[in-house]
């Protein structure tokens, strides 16, 4: 992929026996009384599935938090400041004028379970001089590593880019790999090291190791179709391996051709995948990794950072929110979160669309409901038993639960932790404020 600048980017208590001290002590309770109803598996649970394919991001977008806020849990992305840490292709001593805030995006994402790695072009196997998109000394290579992992330790590992030769050379990727991981070593000895050479060759495959990554496809949704059978063949010899491969497709226009790009990757049995509708003519300049796709968060739950909903027939608990230890509750036309002795149970109704379960979240005589895909206001509205935007996927999630609204693949959060706080809709993240435990 291109090189980026950084202005330019490319890429409980007595009285309440059900209020906790831990978190740890909330998920065993709420384990205990799912499996107390006969809900867990082996009781009359629809067991999870993931697709088995991750989600795997490439993050070129400067500082912007709002963007690394919407990559969940157990997803991997990749930081750039500018085409690396330093300010300018060819030196290797003025770090980005901006690091603190990188710092900052750096550690906050990494405390939410999302996996960072830092970008350092390598200049396709061309070492004799540093020119941005064409050439790397190994001077600067290593460099960069040292600086992401003294600067920026929460990176749990190094993106290798521009990982295949100009000239091709199918014997040349056992040795450039054994370097690059040398580097790697040196500095961190058992990070995460992803390879991107871009193109689906068993000669990629050849000079990685078992535990490493290699990303073998970037490139437009026509090439991968095209180029179907290929990708599928080294994926198939990377997996047998045991090296994790990454796809990355652009130009893919409607929400409906991610969903059969997904199955395509998820066939393939790829382990990192990622999906967006932002063309990749960068010389033109389209942003091709400079932002999420408008379809993000369906992406999200067809991925393996979002589990399948469960079906655990119709219950009638009060909602509590793990981060407020609050629980929810309809009143006038909102629905906001208040002290659980002044809050009444929900009437949790299974409607199931064809063989997907979905829950209907009624409190009183009015259900929960997102107005639309498009915005995340969720009110306390009448009911209807075929309303999309009130169906809602309830999902486990290390024994707790979230709510995905069927209309949007958005779940339902509680804004803040004082009482009165609203409910609102935001793509799943795994933060405490979207995830709740019965009472």
């Amino acid at each position: 992929m291109p090189a980026i600048h950084a202005t330019h980017p490319t890429r409980r208590t007595a009285s309440a026996p059900f209020l906790f001290t831990s978190m740890r002590s909330v998920r065993r309770a709420t384990a205990a009384l799912i499996a107390g109803l006969g809900l867990l598996a082996g009781g009359g649970a629809v067991a999870q599935a993931g697709s088995g394919t991750g989600i795997g991001v490439i993050s070129y977008w400067g500082t912007d938090a709002a963007l690394y806020n919407q990559l969940p849990a157990g997803s991997l992305a990749v930081i750039n400041p500018d085409s690396g840490l330093f300010v300018a292709a060819g030196q290797t001593t003025t770090l980005v004028p901006d690091l603190a805030s990188w710092r900052d995006i750096v550690n906050n994402t990494a405390a939410r379970g999302v996996k960072l790695l830092g970008y350092v072009p390598t200049g396709y196997f061309n070492h004799g001089c540093n020119a941005e998109g064409q050439c790397q000394t190994w001077a600067r290579i290593e460099a960069q590593v040292a600086a992401y992992f003294a600067q920026l330790p929460a990176v749990t590992g190094i993106f290798f880019d521009e990982a295949a030769p100009a000239t091709w050379s199918c014997s040349a990727f056992v040795t450039e790999y054994q370097k690059l991981r040398a580097l790697v070593a040196r500095y961190r000895p058992g990070a995460q090291i992803t390879f991107n050479a871009g193109v689906p060759d068993n000669c990629v495959v050849g000079g990685a190791l078992a535990g490493e990554t290699v990303v073998l496809f970037e490139s437009s949704s026509a090439d991968y179709t095209a180029q179907a059978t290929q990708i599928a063949s080294t994926t198939a010899t990377a997996r047998s391996k045991g090296v994790s491969t990454w796809h990355l497709v652009h130009s893919v226009a409607t929400q409906s051709a991610m969903s059969s790009t997904i199955a395509k990757a998820v066939q393939m049995q790829v382990n990192l995948a990622y999906v967006t509708d932002i063309g990749g003519n960068w010389q033109a300049g389209e942003n091709t990794w400079g932002s999420l796709p408008s379809y993000w968060a369906s992406e999200v739950s067809l991925l393996a950072g979002s589990p399948a909903g469960v079906n655990w027939g119709n219950l009638t608990k009060k909602l509590v929110n793990a981060a407020s230890h609050l629980c929810l509750r309809g009143s006038g036309s909102r629905i906001d979160q208040q002290a659980c002795a002044s809050s009444s149970a929900w009437a949790m109704t299974v409607r199931s669309v064809g063989s997907t379960p979905y829950y209907q979240l009624k409190y009183g005589s009015k259900c929960a409901t997102q107005a639309s895909a498009a915005s995340s206001a969720v009110s306390w509205a009448t009911c209807s038993s075929t309303a999309a935007n009130q169906m809602w996927s309830m999902k486990s999630a290390g024994g707790l639960v979230y709510f995905e609204n069927r209309s949007s693949a958005q779940a339902l959060t509680v804004s803040g932790s004082a009482a009165g706080s609203s409910a609102s809709a935001s793509n799943y993240t795994g933060a405490l404020q979207q995830q709740f435990y019965f009472q």
